[in-house]
C-alpha cells in the first residue's frame, strides 16, 4: 500500500499530467458551451422567416402538382396501405426544415457530442498514461526507486494501479461534468429529458469513464514497453490511422468487426452496425444485409484481449531488461 500511495502522489504531482488534465477539462467545458450555443432557442425573427419560407414553398405550383399526384396514388410513394394524409404529412415542409438549429436533446447528443467527449477524454488519458510511464525514466527516478524496491513486478503493478485509478477518477469527473452541464442547460430551457434517456446517458457515461481509465492503463503499459512517450504516441497514431485503412483489406469475412475504432464505439454505444464493403448485396437481394452488427460483448472482448497482450509483454520485459 505504501508503494501505491507513493505512485498516486507522483501521479498527482506531475506538472505535465496536471496540464493535460487541465486541457481536458477546458475542452470538455468548451464542448458543453458549444452544444448549448448551437442548440439555443430560436428567436422570433428566425421563426417568422422560417414560416415565411414554408408558406412560399407550399404555395408554389410545382409543390401543389406533386402533392396532387401523390394524393391520387399514395401507395406508389409510400407502399400499400398509404393514404392521402401520408402525402401531406411527408411532403409538406415544416418550420424546422428552415431553421439552422434544433432544440437541445440529450438523446441526440449521445451519438453526437457525447461520443466526441468520450473519445477526446480517452485519447487524453492514453497520453496521461504514456506521460506517467516516460516521466520517471526521463528524470532518472525509476532507477533510484528500483534500488530501494528491487522487486520490479511490484513497482510496475503499483504504477499501473496508480495510473488506472487516476485516469478513471479524472475521466469520471470530466464525463460527468459534460452530461451534468447539458442536463442543467436542458432544465433551464424547460426540456426535461425522460427517465429512460437519463438512464441511457448514465450508462454511456459509465462506459466512457471505464474506457478512458483502461486506456490510461494501456498508454502506461505501452510507454513502459517502448521506453518513451513520443514513441508510444507514434505507435498509437500508426495503429489508429494505418489499422483503420488496412482492416477492410483483410481476406476475412466481416472484416469491419476487427477494426479498433468499430470495437471502441461498440463498447461506447452498447453495440453498433457498420457497413461491410465485402457483403456483395445487390439491389433488392433478399436475405442479404450490407451491414455487420458488432455487439458490446464483442467490443469488450476485443479491447480486453488487446490490452491483456500489451500488459503481459510490458511487465515481462520490464522485469527482464535494463532500466536505462
Amino acid at each position: 500500500m505504501n508503494l501505491l500511495r507513493v505512485e498516486l502522489t507522483r501521479f498527482v504531482c506531475r506538472r505535465t499530467i496536471a496540464l493535460l488534465l487541465l486541457v481536458a477539462a477546458a475542452l470538455t467545458m468548451l464542448m458543453v458551451l458549444s452544444t448549448a450555443w448551437s442548440t439555443r432557442p430560436v428567436g422570433a425573427t428566425e421563426l417568422a422567416s422560417a414560416r415565411a419560407q414554408v408558406h412560399a414553398q407550399v404555395t408554389q405550383p410545382g409543390f401543389q402538382h406533386e402533392l396532387r399526384d401523390c394524393e391520387q396514388d399514395p401507395a406508389e410513394l409510400f407502399g400499400p396501405g398509404a393514404t392521402a394524409r401520408d402525402c401531406a404529412r411527408s411532403l409538406t415542409p415544416t418550420t424546422a426544415s428552415y431553421l439552422s438549429r434544433s432544440p437541445l436533446s440529450l438523446a441526440a447528443e449521445r451519438d453526437g457530442h457525447g461520443s466526441a467527449v468520450a473519445v477526446l477524454v480517452t485519447v487524453l488519458m492514453i497520453v496521461v498514461g504514456a506521460t506517467f510511464a516516460g516521466s520517471g525514466r526521463a528524470a532518472g527516478s525509476l532507477s533510484t526507486q528500483l534500488l530501494v524496491e528491487p522487486r520490479r513486478g511490484r513497482v510496475w503493478l503499483a504504477k499501473a494501479a496508480a495510473v488506472t485509478l487516476g485516469c478513471l477518477a479524472s475521466a469520471t469527473v470530466l464525463v460527468s461534468a459534460f452530461w451534468v452541464g447539458l442536463y442543467a442547460v436542458a432544465e433551464s430551457r424547460g426540456l426535461s429529458p425522460a427517465g429512460g434517456v437519463l438512464q441511457d446517458v448514465a450508462a454511456d457515461g459509465v462506459r466512457a469513464a471505464l474506457l478512458a481509465g483502461v486506456a490510461g492503463l494501456g498508454g502506461f503499459a505501452l510507454g513502459m514497453l517502448l521506453r518513451g512517450t513520443l514513441a508510444t504516441l507514434a505507435v498509437l497514431f500508426a495503429v489508429a490511422a494505418g489499422g483503420e485503412a488496412l482492416v477492410p483489406l483483410l481476406p476475412v469475412d466481416r472484416s469491419p468487426m476487427w477494426s479498433l475504432g468499430t470495437n471502441v464505439f461498440a463498447w461506447l454505444h452498447d453495440g453498433v452496425r457498420v457497413f461491410d464493403p465485402a457483403a456483395g448485396c445487390g439491389p433488392g437481394q433478399p436475405g442479404c444485409s450490407p451491414q455487420v452488427a458488432v455487439s458490446l460483448v464483442h467490443g469488450a472482448s476485443y479491447l480486453g484481449v488487446l490490452l491483456g497482450v500489451v500488459l503481459l509483454v510490458s511487465v515481462v520485459l520490464f522485469r527482464r531488461r535494463d532500466v536505462g
